[in-house]
């Protein structure tokens, strides 16, 4: 499904969510987004990318994108991301901007994929915590979209489209096999 489909039947799924069965889940997930990229700054990944982005494009490929689907943009929408009307920049992902990447909610591969320039710049010990504080910022990401999950599972079972999208295992809906 292309982007900018997976955005408007994200906009869609949003009426349907009561954001306040997640306001304090979406809270601790963008203190732990905020940890993430502040220590990220703090060891100079930040600069390590936006010089390579300047010598080479960016790593953030248009296939990047694929990772991102319609609850990930259900999520960054409820945190206040506004998404973008078009691509910045051909051969790119789409929420590629100017000033780096425009969601808050990364895929894991965003969130955990260091280069080895990074890597070796940034050594085993730092590599090791932003890690760790990564992790914790992937862990309440699956939380808050378990929640969404849970909210939404009537929308997958009238649209007939869970296919693409695993209930929650705590789920009591069930989905007929035919």
């Amino acid at each position: 499904m292309a982007v900018e489909d997976r955005i408007r039947r994200a906009k869609k799924m949003l009426s349907q969510i009561n954001p306040d069965k997640v306001k304090d889940d979406l809270k601790k997930l963008e203190r732990a987004i905020e940890e993430t990229w502040s220590y990220m700054k703090e060891i100079g990944v930040n600069e390590i990318c936006k010089k390579c982005a300047e010598e080479t494009g960016s790593c953030c490929k248009e296939w990047v994108e694929d990772e991102v689907d319609d609850v990930m943009i259900v999520m960054n929408m409820l945190m206040g991301v506004k998404m973008p009307e078009k691509r910045f920049k051909e051969g790119f992902c789409y929420f590629l901007s100017e000033n780096g990447c425009i969601l808050k909610v990364r895929p894991t591969i965003c969130v955990n994929f260091l280069c080895d320039k990074i890597t070796k710049t940034i050594g085993f010990e730092n590599e090791k915590k932003l890690q760790e504080i990564a992790g914790r910022e992937l862990e309440l990401g699956f939380i808050v979209r378990e929640k969404i999950l849970k909210q939404l599972s009537f929308y997958f079972l009238e649209r007939n489209s869970s296919k693409s999208y695993r209930l929650p295992s705590h789920s009591r809906e069930k989905i007929s096999s035919t």
